[in-house]
């Protein structure tokens, strides 16, 4: 009985328990400012303002319990967070305040609140249940809308090139937004347009309407933020029966309350008219989404609304804390920063952060560091997290890195994580079909479940993928024996291997660890595809068997529980593919109907990121890597600015430029009456992101930045330090065990240190796993793996292109490591590709003409900052002069085009050269001469072009029928190849004579002496003239660099 009691007693234990300490609200000392919010009614509509570290997020946990305290129920007190992750902690603090169950969550999003109206009226109407539209899937309709509407509805510079780009589609989806924000049909915008006299609104009306009616068909209700808020403020406003949940609240207390967008500031107004109060806690000079039409002056502009509409006064209480929040130094640098933003109906909250900002404190809160290079400022930051962590025990959930924008996280994550630093970064910034291991996975399922023959390229793509194993090198020993396996067979290898897929039998004759790695994954293939064929198979079913299939998932487990950038890789592959998963789920609940290849295709013609619904895990120990909109709700130990560089922090380029919809959200604001009023700068926005990035800063602030011939140190950091630092000389030694390693291994090779010691060190280190350690995998004392030629001469072709042939004859080791993986393959357009592009299509001299193609192209370009493009349209310019100079001399000449960007291909001996040329002219006299445009401004010397292998390449191609559209042609009617190079103040050509027989059969000579080569095992480095000449940019020069252990 004894033991029973004590069961119930325990019983009445408090149910909750932090994982971690936790500060109760109910024991800390409130200023009198505070405790004025605090003790306010329920019924009360109050604007409650504090810069960072006030006491914001206190005194609203404090103000709830009050409520509570005073006979409120938990759920008639809802707390409004700005972010899913935001509601959540409020959930989990509030919860063990109370130590009580509540009959809902006490803290919400607005998002969440208005899809539970919309579902409860759904469920009452047995109508369809709304769905929330993603990124993705909103740019997926306005695609397949502008591809269907008629050209001539768009103005002269919305061209076809210009549309079917993913940013215009993102700058209609931000005018779209901005439309359902402020309420704007597509009458109205159309009817705008006409009063603007904006073009392109017009245009943009007519595609809003057609996103509307697909957006809310009869068989769906699909809703993006802005219309699932609006919607739910009118059934609100309605005289319709509300779920509990919703009529029964008291009081509405919204954090961050400089975040609301005019859609949920109509939805809180809606709330309010039944009769709840509302409570608002934020401060204008940290707002960060700007970029969603959130406007820095809405909560107090609401405020004033609702208490107008309740015959009340709307109150107004700044919190001045009087005790320290945070080190001195960066109050003083929050201060600097919030004055010079411009005052957003509030200002008196800035009163608390600094006496003067004249004021000079003594301190190392806040460290300034400039370096001559990225490499050297991330190194510096990596060892700064290491520090901080190691010396003065700060966790590393404690920290954060934050970047001016999401793309520069993944580069900052890349090189953090390969100094050691266990980094998190949240969300995604690229579609799924981009990522490395769910784009993978999709490319297998299309194959798969597509009845469409596998192309070559298709399967070599899946060899190499890291479901089947294969690398470069093993894919060519696999091919070879396949050769050796079956000579009998006349076709060539690549196609021998593309059969093997498809006819298992042909592999299973080659006995090689090769050959069982793909007989097991055509087998996988095999499975899957009699699997999608059974009746009930589901997209999550193919989608698990294959990654089931392989122990791909168990070695992304072992491997993501590390720190260097493969564990990095390895997380992200994990969460890309369960973010798949999760996709697939949501696209088969929306389109019960459809089939695994239908999510497949789906999937492969998205160009922008899903929008993940999973929750960010911030309980784990990585370094959190933000952006400032990633900060609501959040405060670290350590905050680190990196890459502070005009242009990119600040980022004054004015946004959605293309389609006005900034100007639309300052029209609709009131701020403005025409579209030409339109001033607004982008500062005040950075300030704000950069004052909150600051802000949520406790103890430690590091900012950095690179001093380099082509960028200028940013303001912000001369604003914070007060002047630009010395640049850094010395970066202090790395503290990781990788560089502890090489340390002592060099010393080892060196004999410099105790031989036994530094040996028993590294097998320490190696018991430990780190990389490096185990003599096994050292290169200077590993055996060469492969003695085999690149290509078998006797059975396969060597396949050249012009610019390889160039590549190779200046060094062969340079020429490797470029085509066997030592290349990014990533592509970025460029104004060289742009010009190139307007060469193309031009179809006379006209200036005009070619400003326009040019323009229309314009916004495929993308540039850190307003001088970069303006610089870039003066090289532009130059460019496009020289190029009508150019063709109006061509005209006048009375010469003819006879193609341009022709592909060409020929074979001999043991030779296969296929490549591409930018033009090729015929002169009035007949003959042909080939154009290749360089946009450089250094003109190759006559000599140099006299012997330029590529264009001789190009008039051999001539000569060797290699373009289909020409055909074979005489030497007598060769003119020659030449350079046209238009980055100079004038138009410069060199030219190569013509091609004679005596030339072409030298020049063969030569290329089949240089494939021979290609296609050999060793690779020479000619170091003088190339890999250490200051003026080529080799990779080759780091692999000539002896390892540490080198042997020989």
């Amino acid at each position: 009985m004894s033991e029973g009691s004590g069961i119930l007693i325990d019983m009445t234990q408090p149910k909750f328990v932090p994982l971690s300490h936790i500060d109760s609200v109910r024991d800390l000392s409130l200023d009198s400012s505070q405790l004025q919010a605090v003790n306010l009614p329920a019924e009360a509509v109050v604007t409650v303002i504090g810069s960072p570290g006030s006491g914001k997020t206190s005194c609203l946990k404090a103000r709830f319990l009050h409520l509570v305290d005073k006979g409120a129920k938990p759920e008639q007190v809802v707390v409004i967070a700005q972010t899913r992750d935001s509601a959540n902690l409020y959930r989990d603090q509030l919860a063990l305040e109370l130590q009580s169950a509540t009959a809902g969550p006490v803290a919400k999003t607005l998002t969440s609140m208005a899809f539970s109206i919309l579902f409860d009226k759904a469920r009452k109407s047995n109508a369809p249940k709304p769905t929330l539209l993603s990124g993705s899937e909103q740019d997926a309709m306005l695609q397949e809308i502008i591809k269907n509407l008629e050209p001539e509805i768009w103005p002269k510079q919305l061209d076809a090139t210009v549309r079917s780009l993913t940013g215009f589609r993102t700058e209609l989806r931000d005018l779209i937004a901005v439309a359902i924000e402020h309420g704007i049909t597509a009458a109205k915008l159309a009817e705008l347009a006409k009063d603007q006299n904006v073009s392109q609104w017009q245009a943009a009306s007519i595609v809003f309407e057609k996103y509307l009616e697909q957006q809310n068909s009869a068989e769906s209700q699909r809703y993006d933020s802005a219309s699932l808020l609006r919607e739910a403020a009118l059934v609100v406003a309605s005289p319709t029966d509300l779920p509990e949940s919703i009529s029964s609240i008291k009081t509405l207390l919204v954090d961050d309350a400089q975040e609301l967008t005019p859609a949920a500031a109509e939805f809180i107004f809606a709330l309010t008219q039944k009769g709840a109060g509302a409570s608002f806690f934020g401060d204008p000079d940290v707002a960060t989404l700007s970029f969603r039409v959130a406007n820095p002056k809405a909560m107090i502009l609401l405020a004033e609304r609702i208490a107008s509409s309740k015959s009340v006064t709307a109150q107004t209480i700044y919190l001045e804390p009087k005790h320290v929040v945070r080190p001195a130094e960066i109050s003083l640098a929050l201060a600097k920063v919030s004055s010079q933003i411009e005052v957003a109906r509030a200002g008196r909250q800035r009163k608390g952060l600094a006496t003067s900002v004249k004021e000079q404190v003594a301190g190392d809160a806040l460290a300034a560091k400039v370096f001559r290079s990225r490499t050297d400022e991330l190194a510096y930051v990596a060892g700064a997290l290491r520090r901080r962590h190691l010396f003065d025990g700060i966790a590393w959930s404690n920290m954060a890195v934050i970047a001016r924008s999401r793309p520069e996280l993944d580069a900052l994550a890349l090189v953090l994580s390969s100094h050691s630093v266990p980094v998190r970064v949240s969300g995604t910034a690229t579609a799924l079909k981009s990522d490395h291991a769910a784009g993978q996975l999709l490319q297998l399922a299309a194959v798969c479940l597509s009845d469409e023959p596998l192309t070559f390229p298709q399967a070599e793509q899946l060899l190499l993928s890291e479901f089947c194993g294969l690398d470069a090198l093993s894919l060519l020993r696999l091919k070879r024996s396949l050769r050796r396996a079956h000579e009998d067979l006349e076709v060539s290898s690549d196609e021998i291997l593309l059969s093997a897929i498809s006819e298992p039998a042909l592999i299973a004759q080659v006995r090689s660890q090769e050959a069982r790695k793909v007989e097991k994954f055509i087998g996988l293939i095999d499975q899957t595809k009699a699997l999608a064929k059974e009746p009930e198979s589901t997209t999550e079913a193919v989608l698990w068997n294959l990654i089931s299939g392989t122990s791909l998932m168990d070695r992304w487990v072992v491997a993501s529980r590390g720190v260097s950038e493969l564990a990095m890789q390895a997380g992200k592959n994990l969460d890309s593919v369960m973010a798949l998963f999760a996709a697939a789920a949501r696209f088969t609940e929306r389109n019960p109907e459809s089939s695994p290849l239908d999510f497949v295709l789906d999937q492969l013609a998205r160009e922008i990121p899903e929008d993940s619904l999973a929750l960010n895990n911030f309980s784990g120990e990585y370094v959190s890597l933000l952006t400032p909109s990633g900060l609501i709700g959040r405060a670290f130990d350590t905050v680190v600015l990196p890459g502070l560089i005009e242009g990119v922090w600040p980022n004054l380029k004015p946004r959605s430029s293309l389609l006005g919809a900034q100007a639309l959200d300052a029209l609709a604001s009131g701020e403005i009456e025409n579209t030409s009023e339109l001033t607004k700068s982008e500062l005040s926005g950075e300030l704000r992101m950069f004052n909150k990035a600051l802000g949520a800063a406790r103890s430690k602030v590091l900012v950095t930045a690179t001093d380099q011939e082509e960028e200028q140190i940013s303001q912000f950091l001369t604003l914070v330090n007060g002047s630009i630092p010395e640049t850094e000389s010395a970066i202090p030694r790395s503290l990781t065990l990788r560089s502890l390693a090489g340390d002592m291994r060099r010393e080892l090779a060196s004999g410099s240190g105790d031989s036994v010691e530094l040996a028993m060190g590294l097998a320490r280190l190696a018991s430990a796993n780190v990389p490096g350690t185990d003599p096994s995998s050292w290169y200077g004392l590993l055996p060469i793996s492969t003695e085999e030629p690149l290509t078998d001469l006797a059975t396969d072709l060597v396949p050249v292109r012009p610019s390889q042939l160039d590549s190779y004859l200046k060094c062969p080791l340079h020429w490797f490591l470029q085509n066997h993986g030592g290349r990014t393959d990533s592509f970025s357009a460029s104004l060289g590709t742009l010009v190139h592009e307007v060469f193309e299509l031009s179809r006379s001299s006209d200036r005009a003409e070619l400003q326009q193609l040019t323009d229309s192209r314009w916004h495929s370009l993308e540039f850190e900052a307003d001088w970069l493009e303006e610089l870039g349209k003066r090289r532009a310019n130059k460019m496009l002069a020289n190029l009508a100079s150019y063709l109006k001399q061509f005209e006048d000449q009375g010469s003819v085009v006879l193609g341009r960007e022709q592909n060409f291909r020929f074979e001999f001996d043991h030779v296969r050269v296929q490549g591409q040329v930018d033009r090729i002219e015929q002169h009035e006299n007949g003959t042909i001469m080939i154009v290749d445009l360089k946009t450089s401004s250094q003109a190759p010397s006559e000599a140099d072009t006299a012997s330029n292998p590529q264009l001789a390449l190009y008039q051999m191609a001539l000569l060797e029928a290699g373009f289909e559209s020409i055909g074979k042609i005489n030497e007598d009617q060769l003119a020659g190849a030449k350079l046209l190079i238009v980055g100079g103040d004038n138009y410069t050509e060199r030219s190569q004579p013509p091609m004679t027989q005596e030339t072409s059969a030298n020049f063969k000579k030569l290329l089949l002496e240089t494939t021979q080569g290609m296609a050999k095992q060793v690779f020479v480095a000619q170091l003088s003239n190339h890999c250490e000449a200051d003026r080529e940019y080799g990779t080759c020069k780091l692999h000539l660099t002896r390892a540490v252990s080198y042997v020989g």
